[in-house]
């Protein structure tokens, strides 16, 4: 029993020099922040986090996509291929109803859950590293998961039914990072949440979580393989990238690989990443 106590208190951020967490003040000023609050009205920031995470992060894609300057030709993985600036629009628009329609009000009604999984934004703010580890580790549980089902829904009938909406623009761009199913949206919505469902954590690490993860999807579909510092997921080991993924939506409904969200090694050790390790030798032999 003390072992478990210990456990949780560690997971969720309590103990281990928490008191030190953030430094005084910031706690101090969190705790004013929340202590007029409800646990309900703070957990319904989430849904504008996500709206305005997804807005920023596309943005500065969009501005190349609509400026095309000669510098960013060079990163263009399909070369002088673009979708028209209209499509641009009409897709962001179509994600955003998306979002008010169906992550809105899926946010509101799962507000039972996170408060089961005791994810509390009340509780002291907690160290940076250990919001650090849990990030991490919710990145290797989502990217493990999401392989599986991302993998199903290029299946027959999945796919027909299903994710053929994803797959609509074969030139990627950012916005369409979120194009997808409201099936599609709900279903690979669950790995997402799992890990923090399964370690429990403050709700400001939930919410640094949902921008980080929709950031890197974003960066992932945005048709340009920008170097680092201009790409800060270059900084993350095994990390497949806008230059993977490309590859998935360039060959379309008939891919058979690069399922993967965000790491190369599912698909390394399940063999699904064949196609995509011989269209490179191909290109590294013909450059």
């Amino acid at each position: 029993m003390a072992l478990m106590n210990a456990t949780s208190m560690f997971m969720s951020g309590g103990g281990l020099g928490s008191s030190s967490s953030s430094g005084g003040g910031v706690d101090m000023l969190w705790s004013t922040f929340v202590s007029t609050r409800s646990d309900f009205l703070l957990y319904c920031y989430t849904f504008p986090i996500l709206v305005i995470g997804y807005t920023v992060g596309c943005a500065p894609y969009v501005l190349l996509d609509i400026l095309r300057p000669a510098w960013a030709a060079k990163f263009r993985l399909q070369g002088s291929v673009y979708n028209p600036k209209p499509t641009i629009w009409t897709c962001y628009k179509g994600v955003q109803a998306l979002m008010w329609s169906v992550i809105g009000p899926l946010q509101v009604f799962s507000y039972p859950f996170f408060y089961l999984a005791n994810i509390s934004a009340k509780d002291p703010l907690p160290p940076l590293w250990l919001a650090l580890v849990q990030i991490a580790t919710w990145f290797i549980i989502e990217d493990y998961g999401n392989y599986f089902i991302h993998r199903w829904l290029h299946s027959g009938w999945a796919y027909r039914k299903i994710h053929y909406m994803h797959h609509e623009y074969d030139t990627p761009m950012a916005p369409a990072a979120s194009w997808a199913h409201p099936v599609e949206i709900l279903v690979l919505g669950i790995p997402t949440f799992v890990g923090p469902a399964v370690t429990g954590c403050h709700m400001i690490t939930c919410w640094a979580w949902f921008t980080i993860r929709q950031l890197e999807a974003v960066e992932t579909h945005s048709g340009y393989d920008l170097p680092f510092p201009l790409c800060w997921t270059k900084l993350i080991p095994f990390y497949g990238g806008a230059k993977y993924h490309d590859y998935h939506h360039r060959i379309g409904g008939e891919c058979c690989g690069n399922y993967a969200s965000v790491f190369t090694w599912c698909d390394w050790a399940y063999g699904t990443d064949k196609g995509y390790r011989v269209s490179e030798s191909l290109k590294k032999k013909t450059s």
